[in-house]
């Protein structure tokens, strides 16, 4: 044991309470409440987007306009560490926060200079004076500085200090913090940057607009220079150096502008986000993006003359359901045409490209015996008809034409609007709208219900963002994206088979070549109402298309009705991700649609969608379900006659054959008696104006007789012949009309206000 005489105990009791005080004064530092550091860690950060292979989207501006982009400490190259170090605190890992040395170095140069030449501080110093408002040069600041670097150190590791200072340096040009310096001068992330790229950078902060690399050239090389001699012992001139410097600063890009906002609204929109960093990966395909922006820009310039100022595009993956390309405009930057508004997310008429979800709902509704409703087959009137009561609906087809019996296969792909109604007011209007709420179209939820028998044409305004993800379900066999079973497979399959039809699509759109194409894929088009927007729909087994085109301050389209531009658009992109030949081999082989399982094609004759009979003229083969092949006779709208084939359509035409093809026959007698015009129940209004003029028309179907008794208000009216069409005054007050034909009668009530 050493024993101690008088003075070495007190020497030893003076160091053991030099070293309490010091153990006792870094225990305070952790009490003391301010934190520069969390401060400066809280200041916002820009995101930076990439596409799905790694392009540069965007890096995101502050709201001072400036960007700082998070460089994680373990990200931060060991030369950038080295060349900063020693730009700005040599000993930073020796300190506890105060660099006594440098202090007294700067205090003698000063003194010398008889003026600050430099200030002797250390990092964790710089950091308090980043937050402070005060940036006076005097001995009170600095002791401040001194002290809350201290308390720095004492609460952070070194990793975390310098992180907080490499983010939190200031290098001009709105760039704060080495990765948007790096950005803002070269171009390049920080770890590809060159031992004299870095030291170019690590001069910039003490001074933004002398160091400026671009500006003052010659400022930064010299005192960059001589920073690189030093830290790696070389002996470059400033005029070597030069060359290293940027000649001018990066343009940022600024791709997908529409998609990249809407994420950044949506709470968890991100595709793949790293929340340390501020980095998003997304799913845009930055080529695409470029070639749909092309493709829009090409159908504007084949619209001029047609009042078309604008289009918009989505894209999307089937495995994934996520964007490949998003284009909300034509040009985001165009304030005459409302560039900034995404097209993508307007609630838009989508007119017929909605008919697809109502014929699907109609597949796969089932009569009072298990059996279909409808097949492909089912014989659809394309006939004038009138729906509801008071508020009359009377559609028309696109081309104010009516086709007669058609195909429920024809009338989707032909897009017909009055079996289309027809088929609506048969399921009802709530169930098909629960369908569409099922589909994801939430934008229907609040006022879906007001346009009533209208869904069926598309007047419910929907945004391609709903729309896209929905007609994909048809090539996924019926599963939505969030995984639910929407359609049954083989409904999805049938559809994918109606339209990708081009024969189908002929009574509507003749054998146009728009959506020819070297791959199996379906289309749907549709017009608004009014004219103000056309829509085009495209799929195939791996991708689905939306394109719309039109106005969004609401003004019609001139010229064509149909969609043929965006129908065209959808399938230049198609091509474009397919190659210019399309694929071949197993490729072409795995892309086709699957048949139906559970439905097999029978022989039926074309016309009346009844098993062909021996005197059809015309037949086809159709897909009907299993097992009912031979439930229904064959055709009976066909006979031969002394070696002449004759054609017998049902009733229910008596009206369309009188207007349209005089030279049809009816065979009246097959269908009971019926009132079909006008609906029982229905309103009409009387008016002084042309009152003369003015009644109420009849039309009356079946019957077993050919003569027709009528009955108005329970008092006999006429009898008239076939076809049973008449007039009946209009007189105000509730009236019925009673017609009697043999044993059979039919009443109908209506109203004349």
């Amino acid at each position: 044991m050493i024993k101690l005489n008088k003075k070495g105990r007190i020497t030893f009791s003076v160091v053991l309470g030099l070293f309490a005080v010091i153990i006792a004064f870094n225990l305070a530092l952790l009490f003391v409440p301010t934190d520069y550091l969390k401060t400066l860690e809280s200041h916002p950060f820009s995101t930076v987007y990439y596409d799905s292979q790694g392009e540069l989207l965007q890096v995101t501006s502050l709201p001072d306009g400036g960007r700082r982009e998070k460089l994680d400490g373990a990200d931060i190259p060991r030369l950038a560490k080295k060349v900063f170090i020693k730009a700005e605190d040599k000993r930073f890992y020796l300190h506890n926060g105060v660099d006594y040395a440098a202090l007294v170095s700067a205090l003698i140069q000063n003194a010398r200079g008889r003026q600050i030449v430099r200030g002797g501080s250390t990092i964790s110093m710089q950091l308090v004076k980043m937050q402070d408002d005060d940036k006076s040069l005097t001995v009170s600041r600095k002791l401040h500085d001194i002290f809350y670097a201290q308390v720095i150190e004492s609460k952070h590791t070194k990793r975390r200090i310098f992180e907080a200072y490499i983010n939190s340096l200031y290098f001009g040009h709105g760039a704060t913090g080495l990765a948007s310096a790096a950005r803002t001068y070269f171009g390049r992330t920080v770890n590809t940057l060159s031992a004299q790229e870095l030291c170019c950078l690590a001069v910039i902060p003490r001074n933004p607009t002398f160091y400026d690399p671009v500006k003052n050239a010659e400022n930064c090389a010299q005192r960059a220079c001589e920073l690189y001699n030093k830290t790696f012992h070389k002996k470059m001139s400033a005029q070597e150096f030069e060359g290293f410097l940027p000649r001018q600063l990066f343009s940022y890009p600024y791709e997908a502008p529409h998609y990249i906002r809407y994420l950044e609204q949506q709470a968890d929109g991100m595709d793949t986000q790293d929340a340390e960093t501020h980095t998003v990966t997304l799913s845009i395909n930055l080529e695409l993006e470029h070639y749909a922006k092309q493709i829009l820009n090409d159908a504007l310039l084949q619209a001029q003359g047609s009042r078309i100022s604008n289009a918009a595009l989505l894209l999307i993956e089937n495995k994934t359901g996520k964007p490949l390309a998003w284009v909300g405009s034509a040009e985001f930057f165009d304030e005459e045409h409302s560039g900034q508004i995404d097209g993508v997310l307007v609630n838009n008429q989508p007119g017929s490209s909605m008919k697809p979800f109502l014929y699907a709902l109609a597949l796969e509704t089932k009569d009072e015996n298990g059996q279909p409703l409808f097949t492909p087959g089912t014989i659809l009137a394309d006939i004038p008809q009138e729906f509801g009561e008071e508020k009359l609906y009377i559609p028309s087809n696109f081309n104010n034409r009516y086709n007669g019996p058609v195909r429920l296969r024809i009338a989707l792909a032909s897009s017909l609007n009055v079996p289309a109604v027809w088929v609506l007011n048969t399921l009802g209007v709530d169930n098909y709208l629960n369908k569409l709420y099922e589909l994801g179209f939430d934008s229907l939820q609040r006022i879906g219900k007001n346009a009533d028998l209208g869904l069926a044409l598309g007047a419910g305004e929907v945004p391609l963002v709903e729309l896209v993800p929905a007609f994909a379900v048809f090539v996924r066999d019926g599963i939505a994206f969030d995984g639910s079973q929407v359609y049954e497979p083989d409904t999805a399959r049938l559809i994918c088979s109606i339209l990708s039809d081009k024969g189908a699509r002929a009574l509507g759109f003749g054998y146009s070549q728009t959506f020819e194409t070297s791959y199996p894929a379906i289309f749907k088009t549709g017009t608004s109402n009014q004219y103000q927007n056309i829509i085009a729909l495209g799929a195939t087994k791996d991708y689905t298309i939306g394109v719309w085109m039109g106005n969004f301050d609401g003004q019609t389209v001139i010229g064509k009705t149909g969609s043929s531009l965006p129908a065209w658009s959808a399938k230049k992109m198609l091509d474009y991700l397919y190659g210019e030949k399309g694929p071949a081999g197993e490729k072409l082989k795995q892309m086709e649609f699957p048949e139906p399982e559970n439905w097999t094609k029978q022989k039926i004759c074309s016309l009346s969608g009844l098993p062909a009979g021996p005197d059809c003229p015309a037949t086809v083969y159709e897909y009907c379900l299993k097992g009912t092949e031979h439930e229904t006779g064959v055709c009976t709208w066909h006979k031969k006659t002394n070696g002449e084939i004759e054609t017998l359509y049902p009733p229910e035409y008596q009206q369309w054959a009188r207007t349209t093809k005089p030279d049809v026959q009816i065979n009246y007698n097959t269908a009971p008696l019926s009132i079909q015009t006008p609906k029982n129940n229905s309103v009409f209004y009387y008016s002084q104006l042309h009152k003369e003029k003015q009644a109420v028309s009849v039309e009356v179907f079946g019957g077993a007789k050919d003569t027709l008794r009528i009955f108005y208000d329970d008092v006999f009216y006429d009898e008239v012949s076939r076809p049973f069409t008449f007039q009946l005054p209009v007189e105000r007050g509730e009236h019925t009309c009673r017609v009697v034909c043999g044993d059979e009668s039919c009443e109908i009530n209506f109203l004349v206000k």
